[in-house]
């Protein structure tokens, strides 16, 4: 019967996991519709963007915040969905 028990430290740890899940779930399906508008489903799935996400990052060089380089695939994907802050 392990199965039924969550294992959270309290009944608020639970809300909050379900609530960060819940948005994490909309801003999924989100990106997944974008894919679908855009007919990219076929090449390229949410996972994909997601993955293609983890290298995108800025760093402050002297000062000034520098984004780290985009591949121009990459660029062409987000900008075919509508994502446009990586310009």
């Amino acid at each position: 019967m392990a199965a039924d028990k969550t294992y959270m430290q309290n009944r608020y740890v639970l809300e909050g996991w379900l609530f960060v899940n819940f948005i994490a779930m909309l801003a999924y399906y989100k990106l997944f519709d974008r894919l679908r508008s855009a007919e990219l489903l076929a090449k390229t799935s949410p996972k994909d963007m997601i993955e293609f996400s983890k290298s995108i990052y800025q760093t402050k060089i002297r000062g000034e915040w520098r984004m780290s380089e985009i591949p121009a695939k990459t660029k062409k994907i987000f900008k075919k969905i509508g994502i446009g802050i990586l310009t």
